[in-house]
């Protein structure tokens, strides 16, 4: 084999692995697009969570004055 053909051989996988290397930074893209969506996602569920905790907040200090009230006939 002569010089020229293992340049040549030597050249062929460089440009594989770079083809590769390509394709891995494609990969590793789109897991961080992957990441930033599920990151934003769970924001929000985050928040639906404390808001719902809120307006249960709310409706069990409404129940007890209702409770309150119903019982003695005033507000407390």
């Amino acid at each position: 084999m002569t010089d020229s053909e293992k340049l040549d051989l030597l050249l062929a996988e460089m440009q594989g692995m770079k083809s590769e290397i390509q394709s891995m930074k494609e990969k590793v893209d789109k897991l961080s697009l992957g990441q930033l969506e599920i990151k934003e996602e769970i924001y929000m569920l985050n928040r639906k969570i404390s808001d719902t905790y809120n307006v249960a907040l709310d409706a069990l200090g409404t129940s007890a004055e209702n409770r309150a009230w119903l019982e003695n006939g005033t507000l407390v």
